[in-house]
């Protein structure tokens, strides 16, 4: 098998290449100011710090878990915006309507769904794996608050953002990937979370200096080779970027309780391409997420209305 941090500098690297040329010729044409390409490096970072939390929680957590986990960035984002809309009013000297909870409903929604979808009843006990997977909601959620905000700034920088966010990640996977002892984050071979630290630790002492990726076993494997540019191509470079020009229209909020919808999808093409059962769980998770996207939709973009006489802002739902 191919060593998974080297997989992953392979992915994030070729998804970030993808993107250069007509980012480029984005820059030229004027399309992203500096302070948009400075957001999207802080936005970057953010993906960056969930990916990575993901890689090593994975070393001692299960991937159904790890998806669930992930799922909760949902209910990060409702909260941290929530907090946001309550903050910004105060700020200008209104007063405002309390935390509006019936906002985290739709998530916690689709929580469930995924919950269902993936667990399928799995127990066992917590993990530090499951610890550092909540590094995903964090990482993930402030990335969708960000996007949201570069994006009504500046609409027209979806690509070059889409590919400094990519560029960041990239180089978080190969510090990673130097950091690592190599072939302990490759799950098959049973190495725990202990060895990567002991791994970094030897690093750093020794001095061992910069470590050039062999990518030699990719290039070997065809299925390797493939699955790189499908994963490097299709769903991160072409995602993350048709991702930043939804995010043009769409909130972070409403965004985040869609992307719930992944493992249902995976459910579903699993079922016609490979022949796996789409059991009465699968059934009944997918109404969750499903019935939390209408839900979402349903609520509508609340407006807030403040008047500068009584300095008092409600809340309107379209």
């Amino acid at each position: 098998g191919v060593d998974a941090s080297l997989y992953a500098v392979a992915r994030f690297s070729v998804a970030a290449l993808s993107l250069l040329p007509g980012s480029i010729n984005a820059v030229k044409k004027g399309a992203i100011s500096w302070e948009t390409a400075k957001g999207a490096l802080i936005c970057g970072s953010w993906v960056a710090f969930g990916y990575i939390g993901q890689s090593i929680g994975l070393m001692t957590t299960t991937p159904s878990r790890s998806c669930v986990i992930c799922s909760l960035n949902c209910i990060f984002v409702a909260i941290v915006a929530e907090f946001m809309r309550v903050n910004a009013a105060k700020g200008r000297g209104f007063t405002t309507t309390e935390f509006n909870l019936t906002k985290l409903i739709p998530a916690l929604i689709a929580v469930a769904g995924v919950a269902i979808i993936e667990l399928k009843g799995a127990a066992g006990d917590p993990t530090i794996g499951d610890l550092i997977s909540f590094a995903q909601p964090i990482g993930f959620g402030m990335g969708y608050l960000q996007l949201e905000e570069l994006m009504h700034k500046e609409p027209s920088a979806a690509l070059p953002v889409s590919a400094i966010k990519l560029g960041v990640v990239a180089t978080a996977a190969l510090t990673f990937f130097e950091l690592s002892p190599h072939a302990a984050v490759d799950l098959a071979t049973n190495v725990d979370a202990d060895a990567l630290v002991d791994g970094a630790k030897q690093s750093m002492l020794m001095g061992g200096g910069f470590t050039i990726p062999n990518f030699t076993p990719i290039l070997q494997s065809p299925l390797a080779l493939g699955a790189i540019f499908y994963t490097g191509i299709i769903t991160t470079s072409l995602a993350l970027w048709v991702e930043s020009i939804a995010f043009q229209r769409v909130p972070a909020t409403d965004a985040s309780i869609i992307l719930t919808t992944e493992p249902l999808f995976a459910a579903a093409i699993s079922a016609v391409v490979v022949g796996e059962t789409f059991g009465a769980s699968d059934a009944v998770g997918a109404a969750f997420i499903v019935g939390a996207c209408i839900y979402a939709v349903k609520m509508g973009d609340s407006e807030e209305v403040c008047d500068e006489d009584t300095k008092a802002c409600e809340i309107l739902e379209e």
